[in-house]
């Protein structure tokens, strides 16, 4: 047999590295941002694995394509995510202003049905001998505060859910209503301030004056003839809620409509506080309706 004179040598075909792959297809769907980081990551990693392999890993060209195209994608991520974040930080609070109109409006229904069981009366128009049937503590003194007319045993029942009490866009009485939730039957007073986020416009609401204000969120400066505060402000303000900025509040009126407010409707001449703070008739059956809130 004949030898032969020449060495034969095997070449091998080098294998395309799976994380270079990786990282391109990263980079390509990386306008994700999440993608693009992953593509950045990959595409180092295999880099660093092609240059320690001595050629028998191959795609080092797919792997500075994937670091590129990730790079690129992830600045574009970034910038599209500074643009976005604030429009979706102001549809979040348009949903939680909604959210609390809506709960301010389902507390006006259900003072608008104690008064029709109480001979078209509010919790804060009572007479004596109705505060002592609704176990006033001292009957001819009236509601004292919010949580009192919250604490009537007929208000509960109205209300059922003591969830409705706090608003979306006030997460610092968050968890004073989820320990209100827990003990709802036997809370005190105490309690049910803690997690509540609304007022009411007393003595003035009056089921039988439609155009009166009946409940507003706690943000209300002092009465309706002052503005609503925000937690934009420079001086902060103790009636401040934190989802409500400078001009933004919700109430209900007499009528049932639930509204989300701003400052223009406050005041003397206010779009709202006028016709509450000039109708006569219902149990005041007197013009100039006090424009007092009861906290």
């Amino acid at each position: 047999m004949e030898n032969n004179p020449y060495t034969q040598t095997i070449t091998l075909n080098p294998k395309t590295s799976g994380l270079a792959i990786a990282s391109l297809i990263c980079g390509i769907f990386g306008i994700l941002l999440l993608p693009g980081i992953l593509g950045v990551i990959l595409g180092i990693r295999a880099i660093n694995q092609i240059d320690t392999n001595n050629g028998a890993i191959s795609g080092k060209g797919l792997a500075i394509a994937g670091l590129a195209t990730s790079g690129i994608s992830t600045i574009i991520s970034l910038i599209l995510a500074s643009m976005l974040l604030p429009a979706l930080a102001k549809a979040k609070a348009t949903a939680d202003r909604i959210r609390c109109m809506n709960n301010v409006g389902h507390i006006g229904k259900c003072l608008t049905r104690f008064a029709q069981d109480n001979d078209e009366r509010m919790p804060w128009q009572l007479t004596k001998v109705q505060q002592a049937s609704h176990k006033f503590d001292s009957p001819g003194v009236g509601a004292g505060s919010a949580a009192q007319v919250v604490n009537i045993t007929a208000m509960r029942s109205e209300l059922q859910t003591p969830k409705i009490l706090v608003s979306a866009c006030d997460p610092e009485r968050m968890a004073g209503n989820e320990i209100l939730q827990s003990k709802w039957k036997s809370a005190s007073e105490l309690e049910i301030a803690a997690g509540l986020s609304y007022v009411f416009a007393a003595p003035g609401g009056d089921v039988q004056c439609p155009s009166t204000v009946l409940a507003l969120t706690r943000n209300i400066r002092k009465n309706l003839l002052t503005r609503w505060v925000g937690s934009d402000e420079v001086t902060p303000h103790p009636h401040v809620m934190k989802g409500l900025k400078k001009s933004q509040g919700q109430l209900v009126l007499a009528d049932g409509s639930a509204k989300r407010s701003s400052d223009a409707d406050l005041g003397t001449a206010g779009k709202i506080t006028k016709w509450h703070i000039n109708s006569s008739g219902g149990q005041s059956k007197r013009r100039f309706t006090s424009p007092a809130v009861l906290r």
